[in-house]
């Protein structure tokens, strides 16, 4: 019966977080579209020697769950599920390199930082690969978690310089679409500072450009 019963709760979450209940909607439904942003502080540059080596970023392939607009709830901690109303203003792995992009340009840790597409000759190669992000409403209170892989390549050698991934999961203030994506750009801030530091120092590895 207990067992029953946690199931049947469950269930009522999952249909309340799906349908908008708990999304704030009132009346007719409302679809929201949600900025993932960098909500960590302004970051100064970083100290020492600016390395002479052009950065540039590319972006890997996302589970093909998070390969969409749509946010991700888990009501029970294993499977997941998309918001019904609830949708990022774009893919997460776009905007997850574009903030990127941002933050590693406002360290000057680099001589250049630029998008791989953009045409511009670089010497470095990140990229980065989203693995996950999602509202872990099973969690008390609701958290959201985010994942993802970091690779860096000597472009002119082609050689790996280094590998790591990086996660997080903070508390989201509600456990819905709102909460959701202020908890997210939370650690996102985080997660992008940790990456700024890690590239400066992994890229030094390279040494100066021939």
């Amino acid at each position: 019966m207990i067992r029953r019963d946690r199931r049947a709760a469950l269930g009522m979450l999952g249909s309340a977080l799906a349908s908008g209940v708990l999304a704030g909607c009132a009346g007719a439904p409302r679809t929201d579209y949600r900025l993932l942003r960098d909500a960590g502080p302004q970051q100064p540059p970083l100290p020492g020697p600016r390395s002479d080596r052009v950065l540039l970023l590319a972006s890997g392939s996302p589970p093909a769950l998070y390969d969409t607009d749509r946010m991700v709830f888990s009501a029970d901690g294993s499977s997941r599920s998309y918001f019904q109303f609830g949708f990022w203003a774009d893919r997460p792995q776009r905007e997850l390199l574009r903030l990127a992009e941002a933050r590693l340009v406002q360290a000057q840790a680099f001589s250049g930082v630029a998008l791989a597409t953009s045409g511009v000759r670089g010497d470095l190669l990140l990229t980065l690969r989203l693995e996950s992000l999602f509202l872990d409403a099973a969690a008390s209170p609701a958290q959201a978690r985010l994942a993802f892989g970091a690779e860096l390549v000597d472009w002119r050698s082609r050689s790996l310089l280094g590998r790591k991934s990086f996660a997080l999961a903070l508390p989201a203030s509600q456990a819905d679409a709102e909460g959701f994506a202020d908890a997210a750009g939370r650690a996102v801030g985080v997660l992008l500072g940790e990456l700024t530091d890690w590239a400066a120092a992994t890229g030094a590895k390279a040494g100066p450009a021939a």
